[in-house]
């Protein structure tokens, strides 16, 4: 089965998606929320790591596909799936999004852009560890800065700051039309801090 999430960035920095060496990886932003003052595992990538809709990247093709200013990003096929613990243990070393270290156990935020002020409010951090799965590809489609509105991503986008699932037959349609802008290029990131990247 086809599975396609698809949703709305309100930046594009270099840090969520972060795609560096091949690698695409979302491993901060899209995480969980706070309730009652207390961290709740939920958010797009909880959602596809926990399996939540019954997608198994193992055996199902599950894709992302993110827009920026009505105008389609990117798409990745996810092809990992590891914890934020395994990433920023021994993932994420000198890739923009290492943003999180291991200390006795626990995840906590670096001083990687810490000065640039990414991700320096402890809610986001909360939020960001809520989201407990980092989701990689290294089959994706990333425009960047060349982003292109197109008319059938559109049609199908997240039109607030939901999360649109799709499945089968449609997502399908909506993949292959992503997979044109498949240049073979790299494109940097529309609004990328002087430090390499930003927010998300």
């Amino acid at each position: 089965m086809t599975y396609l999430y698809i949703y709305r960035l309100t930046s594009d920095t270099g840090l969520a998606p972060c795609v560096e060496d091949g690698l695409l990886s979302l491993a901060c932003c899209k995480g969980g929320q706070i309730r009652n003052g207390k961290p709740i595992h939920t958010g797009l990538r909880y959602r596809v790591g926990a399996m939540r809709d019954g997608a198994d990247h193992k055996t199902d093709d599950i894709y992302l596909l993110g827009t920026y200013k009505n105008k389609f990003l990117y798409l990745a096929r996810i092809t990992n799936i590891v914890t934020m613990y395994e990433y920023f243990s021994r993932m994420s070393k000198n890739r923009t999004d290492s943003i999180y270290s291991l200390d006795d156990g626990k995840l906590v935020r670096n001083h990687h852009l810490w000065n640039e002020g990414v991700h320096v409010d402890e809610k986001q951090n909360i939020r960001d560890i809520a989201g407990e799965y980092v989701l990689l590809s290294d089959d994706f489609t990333y425009l960047g800065k060349d982003a292109v509105f197109d008319e059938l991503v559109d049609k199908y986008n997240a039109k607030f700051r939901e999360t649109k699932l799709y499945k089968g037959e449609v997502a399908e349609l909506i993949v292959a039309e992503c997979q044109k802008y498949r240049d073979g290029k790299k494109h940097l990131p529309t609004n990328p801090l002087k430090k390499k990247c930003g927010g998300c």
